[in-house]
């Protein structure tokens, strides 16, 4: 262990002490990389966060990348008179000096701390930035760290070397990687877990009912959810969820909330929001679904993405490709999904495998009549 690094690490932070909660992602907000701004957009942006705040909401969670800056400038103009109301939390880029970045951050934010300080990636010497961010805890500048994006494996190394709180990590009723490994391990370990991408980059919405173009700059250009094959099973359950949202008074992005709010172990929905209708319709969301509305969503996303099953030609040519994707194919048997095919690749310590990957190498294997569906 650093031998800076704390091994009491006190208290939880407050935000996890009164959990689940919707809170604020203000990636959105800060107006890069999600597509052109329109007139009145950085207004209806402001907008946007100061009426999140009437409402209660009091996370807010931003990062030096989001609009270059732009997001935590615009959190420092809004919440700086209510600083001791709300949680901040921010990020460290895997390759940027923590010690500059906080410090940057800090004076965009208006604030002497953050309450919540996250490695936003962990790449090649993780563990050195990690341990770098416990030094800035210890020196007043953090209430709390934490990290994002990482695997398992990645996660418990990390309570090791400095006193993690919390972990996020990508979660929706699509997107279920972290169910296998993530999340478990963050009730056993009792770390926070703040799920970003509840609706899945706007997928879940349901205001795209042909694949979308999104212009140069937008990050979503190479999200393969809004492409192909991918797209139309998407959109096959899209349509049928409006009937339960509809039973249940939601709109189909509130549903899509409140079924990640009301998952196990989750403690934060960070929901992206460019306006004020957007802040509300993310709030209904607030709330927990019953087991049977959760069941039936469920249901209905797993007969969608039902696991493909490998045919004897494509065992035979897969014997000759990548480590991966022999991998891959020798586990595609109609009943494995394809979230326990990734988990087992990366709990082997190598490169990690999320299910996205799986999911396009068998759309490509689909069109060569090498997988069936049973």
């Amino acid at each position: 262990m650093d031998a800076g690094a704390r091994t009491d690490i006190g208290p939880p932070p407050p935000f996890m002490a009164t959990g689940p909660a919707v809170g604020f992602g203000a990636w959105a907000a800060g107006g890069g990389g999600w597509g052109p701004p329109g007139a009145g957009d950085a207004a209806a942006r402001e907008a946007a966060v100061r009426h999140a705040l009437d409402r209660g909401v009091t996370f807010f969670d931003t990062a030096p990348s989001y609009g270059n800056g732009a997001s935590e400038m615009l959190l420092g103009r809004v919440l700086g008179g209510r600083r001791d109301a709300v949680t901040i939390a921010t990020k460290v880029g895997p390759r940027d000096d923590p010690q500059a970045s906080v410090e940057a951050s800090l004076g965009r934010l208006r604030t002497e701390y953050v309450d919540l300080l996250q490695l936003h990636e962990a790449l090649d010497g993780w563990e050195s930035q990690l341990e770098a961010l416990a030094h800035l805890q210890a020196a007043g500048k953090a209430r709390a760290i934490g990290l994002s994006n990482a695997t398992h494996l990645q996660i418990r190394r990390a309570r090791e070397l400095a006193p993690i709180a919390t972990y996020q990590g990508a979660y929706n009723l699509f997107d279920r990687d972290v169910e296998e490994r993530e999340l478990p391990l963050c009730r056993t370990l009792g770390l926070g877990f703040l799920a970003y991408r509840p609706l899945a980059s706007g997928l879940l919405t349901g205001k795209y009912a042909a694949p979308p173009v999104f212009g140069p700059g937008d990050h979503r250009r190479g999200i393969y959810w809004f492409q192909g094959a991918e797209f139309e099973r998407r959109w096959r359950v899209i349509g049928q969820l409006g009937a339960l949202a509809e039973r249940e008074g939601l709109t189909l992005a509130g549903l899509a909330v409140a079924w990640v709010y009301s998952q196990p172990g989750v403690t934060v929905v960070l929901v992206g929001a460019r306006s004020a209708e957007q802040v509300d319709e993310n709030l209904a969301g607030a709330r927990l679904l019953t087991p049977a509305t959760r069941a039936a969503i469920d249901r209905l996303v797993g007969e969608a993405f039902r696991p493909a099953r490998a045919t004897a030609e494509g065992r035979a040519q897969a014997v000759s490709w990548g480590e991966r994707e022999r991998f891959i194919v020798e586990r595609l048997d109609g009943r494995t999904r394809y979230e326990q095919i990734a988990a087992e690749w990366t709990a082997r310590g190598q490169q990690p495998m999320i299910t996205a990957q799986i999911r396009v190498l068998v759309d490509r294997l689909r069109d060569r009549g090498l997988v069936a569906q049973d």
